[in-house]
């Protein structure tokens, strides 16, 4: 028996099923090779409502959980991986501003996020300041009634497309959060630089962004005064949890994908006279990801199905299912491309996507090593 899918939550799966069949997959490849722009892959996302899923209704948004969002990213990534990661981004600033905004910036930002007239995207990262977020050195400096933002943040998911930044900054030596509109931002102290090219999920385009002593409003701070820097730190982490679980349900994508395209290749492909899916060699590959991709399945579900049910366990589980489903995906995917032979090598075969996407799961909201500490802590060890 499934322990976390509702009916409602099976109404949902179905739901982005039938759109990702409709929408998502007839252009995956145009998607990967960026002849369809990010900007317009998430606009096509907002026009079906998804980048408001976890938004509450009184916000217009869909009222839905984090289930609900690592459904529609596990959906996702079978055919365009980087459009889950550029998710997590958008709904970083979601839950940050759910979670930590007062009453005006809820009122002002979650409705436009929610219908997608504006893009979120989490600006924590630096060169020096990675997993290590407490590291950073962007400055926030307040003066009278407004604040100046000097600093660069590396490897911005949404970077370019983004309308409204949620900045990791220190202010006074502590740390502090602040929304940047990037529509009313002055172009010449707030730059954002090119598009980095990616080895994968490229459906979602990384941008590096430099702050200038770039001025905004004291009502952009999250949390206000109030909200200390050790409470910062807990935000960020709530933040990032988050968001490794809805890559982890990304990873999780690529892993049935992988098991699904070794299978058929497997059961169609002949060499010496039979099927290699007669060779147990092959079987075993098929069968090891099979298993692995349905524990990576409960971990994942169980991490989203936390945030609410159980709060105290989400940092935890959210680092196990983002540390084992981007293993699982980036082991299983080299092993489907085993299968496939040099045909796999083939940037015509989706395998080779798989392959690429799956590895930077390792990556991208915390690497896998540092889910490692998190889960040793967890033990107190």
């Amino acid at each position: 028996m499934n322990t976390f899918l509702s009916l409602a939550h099976k109404a949902s799966q179905d739901e982005y099923l039938k759109f990702v069949a409709e929408k998502i997959a007839p252009s995956a490849h145009d998607i990967d090779n960026g002849v369809i722009a990010p900007k317009d892959s998430l606009h096509t996302l907002a026009q079906a409502g998804y980048l408001g899923i976890t938004v509450p209704t009184s916000y217009g948004g869909q009222g839905g959980t984090l289930l609900d969002l690592t459904l529609l990213a596990e959906d996702l990534a079978v055919h365009a991986a980087g459009l889950a990661l550029a998710l997590a981004s958008h709904y970083s600033v979601i839950e940050l501003i759910l979670n930590y905004g007062n009453e005006q910036q809820k009122s002002r930002f979650l409705p436009l996020l929610a219908r997608g007239e504006i893009i979120g995207a989490q600006a924590f990262g630096e060169v020096n300041a990675g997993s290590d977020f407490r590291a950073v050195a962007t400055e926030a400096v307040v003066s009278g009634d407004s604040t100046t933002i000097s600093g660069e943040k590396a490897w911005v998911v949404n970077g370019e497309i983004a309308h409204l930044l949620a900045v990791l900054a220190k202010t006074g030596g502590q740390l502090s959060l602040w929304l940047v509109d990037t529509n009313a931002a002055d172009k010449a102290t707030l730059k954002v630089g090119p598009a980095r090219s990616k080895m994968g999920l490229r459906a979602a385009v990384t941008n590096d962004i430099t702050f200038s002593n770039h001025k905004v409003s004291l009502g952009n701070r999250l949390g206000g005064d109030d909200l200390t820097s050790t409470e910062v730190e807990k935000a960020v982490l709530f933040t990032l949890d988050v968001s490794k679980t809805v890559v982890a349900g990304a990873a999780l994508g690529l892993a049935d994908q992988a098991l699904e395209l070794g299978a058929e290749r497997a059961r169609t492909h002949e060499q010496f006279g039979e099927a290699i899916s007669k060779f147990q060699g092959i079987q075993w590959k098929l069968a090891d990801l099979s298993a692995d991709r349905a524990a990576a399945q409960l971990l994942t579900y169980r991490a989203a199905w936390s945030r609410d049910e159980e709060p105290a366990k989400f940092h935890q589980y959210s680092a196990m299912a983002k540390m084992f489903a981007s293993k699982v995906a980036r082991y299983h995917s080299g092993e489907a491309l085993q299968i496939f032979g040099m045909l796999g090598a083939s940037t015509e075969i989706d395998v080779e996507r798989l392959y690429r996407d799956a590895k930077l799961t390792e990556v991208f909201e915390g690497a896998s090593e540092y889910q490692k500490v998190i889960i040793k802590e967890e033990l107190g060890v």
